[in-house]
């Protein structure tokens, strides 16, 4: 996967399409701005003549059709109410609307200028700005796109979720990640939204790494922000850049976080994960540790945590005791995150009832930058059940003594 540089035209092709499939995709959401659907007095356009009140009306009953278009016949009515009523808006806005009838059209540089006169008349008018909107992206203006669906966004509800994730689904290319975050950075609300759109299809790790770069450090005090920009990081494979920014919002001392378990306030991935699902069940214990229970049937991890461990040797000791059920059903694993590489399995056996030391030696190779460090139900044909409470599970460096 290659990042397109600014002299192709690639990227410029997507925001395109994407405005083309801003007139469908925002349907929802001109139903509150303009009442998009069809309409019985949209088709009645009178033939042109005298211009009066009744035709005003005309003109402003007329709706969108099903694909975000105005109907036939109201830009030549437009075109007479310019004449004869200019300081109203919509005769503008629907001579410019005539260049938006095809679901791909993003309108000319004439039809904007139009639509700008519109909005000159009634800021709110929610209609000229949808339509400036999709000019703005078909024609590679992010910063005007962004600053149309923030004023859409406070004037209807809900614009962000319907625009914003295809907006950040459509970046492609290093001058877009940069023109995006200028145009995001007086509109924080708009931030999560993009993101998630952005982290909805693959991008190159260096795009990634790059827009998370470019965030303004303010947004990363919004969790969402600050989470999604974690995942952006881990998905390009940088799991020292996320987990200090994830480390920027949690205290942690140590090669693992909260070895004890005790935290219960900072986020995975780099605080325990736990799971209760087909798997089994992790939960805290009162008392201290955590109650895990493997039903047997289906392997997977049940507690884990991301690290980052340099390349090196180092030793991984686990306090446990099993409570019910087979001893070594259960077993702490870990594997290179992201890679199909097993770092090392090791069950958890020992009597019930009988508190455990598990120490493994293991070696973190090269090529292997983030870990994945899980206590996991383990494949076995006899689909046994184990039941343990581990009091402690903690990684340092050097070989076991």
């Amino acid at each position: 996967m290659r990042i397109e540089r600014d002299s192709e035209t690639g990227s410029h092709q997507v925001l395109k399409a994407l405005a083309a499939g801003v007139a469908v995709a925002a349907l929802a959401i001109v139903a509150h701005v303009g009442r998009i659907a069809e309409s019985s007095v949209a088709g009645a356009v009178p033939a042109l003549g005298a211009f009066g009140p009744g035709k005003m009306g005309q003109l402003r009953a007329m709706q969108l059709d099903q694909t975000g278009a105005v109907p036939a016949g109201a830009a030549e009515l437009g075109r007479e109410a310019l004449a004869k009523a200019p300081l109203a808006y919509e005769p503008f806005m629907a001579v410019a609307a005539s260049g938006f009838r095809e679901k791909a059209a993003i309108g000319t540089a004439a039809d904007a200028k139009l639509l700008t006169e519109a909005l000159r008349r009634n800021p709110r008018s929610r209609e000229a700005r949808y339509f400036l909107m999709r000019h703005a992206l078909g024609s590679g203006d992010l910063n005007g796109a962004v600053g149309h669906i923030a004023v859409l966004n406070r004037l209807t509800n809900g614009v962000t979720d319907q625009l914003m994730p295809g907006l950040g689904a459509a970046i492609r290319s290093e001058k877009q990640v940069d023109e995006a975050v200028t145009a995001l950075a007086p509109h924080p609300e708009l931030l999560e939204p993009f993101l998630k759109g952005f982290s909805a299809k693959a991008k190159p790790a260096a795009l990634s790494t790059r827009l998370v770069q470019r965030l303004p450090r303010s947004s990363f005090a919004n969790p969402a922000v600050r989470r999604q920009a974690i995942r952006l990081l881990i998905s390009a494979q940088a799991f020292t850049q996320a987990r200090g920014l994830w480390g920027a919002g949690a205290a942690s001392s140590g090669l693992i976080h909260s070895p004890d378990f005790s935290d219960t306030k900072a986020p995975p991935p780099f605080n325990w994960d736990l799971r209760a699902d087909a798997t089994g069940a992790a939960e805290r214990d009162p008392a201290g540790g955590l109650a895990i229970d493997y039903f047997g049937r289906t392997p997977g991890p049940l507690v884990s945590q991301l690290l980052t461990l340099a390349p090196g040797t180092y030793k991984a000791r686990l306090d446990y005791r099993t409570t019910g059920g087979t001893p070594g059903a259960l077993g702490v694993q870990m594997t290179c995150a992201g890679k199909d590489l097993r770092v090392f399995d090791q069950p958890l056996t020992g009597a019930a009832g009988v508190s455990q030391a598990l120490v493994v030696t293991f070696t973190v190779p090269q090529g292997c930058p983030g870990q994945q460090l899980a206590i996991a139900g383990r494949m076995q044909e006899s689909r046994d059940s184990q039941q343990a409470l581990v009091q402690k599970l903690d990684v340092t460096t050097g070989a076991a003594k």
